[in-house]
């Protein structure tokens, strides 16, 4: 599970940060205060770093963008420092204790259509934790899966996601569920709905999903990575399945025009679907972002997931 593994990281962090800590103390005379500051602002610092290199790439590899669509110098600042607040709280809080900080998944059954939450590439469901908060606040029935498999095939991801909606569905009673989907997690859904069928879906809803494929992926891992590749088979197995027409069910598409890991940043858009671009957020912090929370209550109210639809 990504939770432990992510636990290990960390932990192994903080010996090697206890071990350089204590060389600067005894070796360089550093004060423990002094050596524990620097550590923690090594630490951020090289998150930080990840999210300005992959803001560069993206930038590379952008979609046009109208004159509204700009952000400038100080909203390209605004992102960094709110894409790296989102990454040091997903690395350090969300993925590794979301047991802990996401509640367990309400009782199936109630009158409203269910809602799965599905996740995407080395992530879990804590990764979640803001929107499926902002899902909760509104009323929705909201419940949640962990993908097994970090770095293998989209493929077997298709099964474990069908295990989880017969198992919603069974428990629920309702013949159809709602699948909000972050990044990886739609084209999961994607392939899903070739496999198995569009009927049990209300709506899918994706959110900075790489539909089209996206240039950060020559830089990821594993073969999950790969098929996320601009021109891959899999995406051209995935469009060829659609006839060209996106998924065949309701479409919901959200998408940042300023996506540090999904560029081009069109490349979320998909046929037939409400295609919604939003400005100035980044991969992770787009989550938490108000508009993006407001599109997905209005997809879900639309498809009979919220109290009064």
């Amino acid at each position: 599970m990504l939770s432990h593994l992510v636990r290990a990281q960390l932990a192994a962090e903080l010996l090697l940060c206890i071990a350089l800590g204590a060389w600067l103390h005894l070796d360089r005379g550093w004060s423990p205060a002094a050596a524990v500051v620097f550590l923690a602002v090594v630490s951020a610092g090289v998150r930080l770093l990840i999210v300005a290199v992959t803001v560069r790439v993206a930038h590379a590899n952008r979609s046009p963008r109208a004159a509204g669509q700009r952000i400038g110098p100080l909203g390209g600042v605004r992102l960094v420092l709110d894409e790296w607040r989102a990454m040091l709280v997903d690395n350090f809080a969300w993925l590794p204790f979301e047991s802990v900080l996401v509640r367990s998944d309400p009782p199936a059954g109630g009158p409203l259509v269910p809602v799965l939450a599905v996740h995407g590439y080395l992530s879990n469901r804590g990764m979640l934790r803001p929107l499926i908060g902002a899902m909760d606040r509104a009323g929705a029935e909201v419940h949640t899966l962990n993908f097994r498999g970090l770095f293998g095939a989209i493929e077997p991801l298709v099964e474990q996601l069908e295990a989880e909606v017969q198992r919603l569905v069974a428990a629920s009673g309702h013949p159809q569920v709602v699948l909000v989907c972050h990044s990886m997690g739609g084209l999961v859904a994607r392939a899903w709905l070739l496999r198995h069928g569009a009927q049990r879906v209300a709506r899918l809803v994706t959110i900075a999903s790489p539909h089209h494929g996206t240039a950060i992926a020559n830089l990821g891992l594993g073969s999950n990575a790969t098929q996320m590749r601009r021109g891959s088979a899999f995406l051209h197995a995935l469009e060829a399945g659609e006839g060209g027409q996106g998924p065949a069910c309701p479409t919901t598409s959200i998408y940042s025009m300023h996506d540090n890991l999904v560029a081009p940043q069109e490349t979320s858009r998909l046929p037939r679907a409400a295609n919604v671009a939003l400005h100035g957020w980044g991969h992770v912090g787009i989550v938490a972002a108000p508009p993006l929370q407001a599109t997905v209550i209005a997809a879900l109210r639309e498809a009979g997931a919220l109290p009064g639809a």
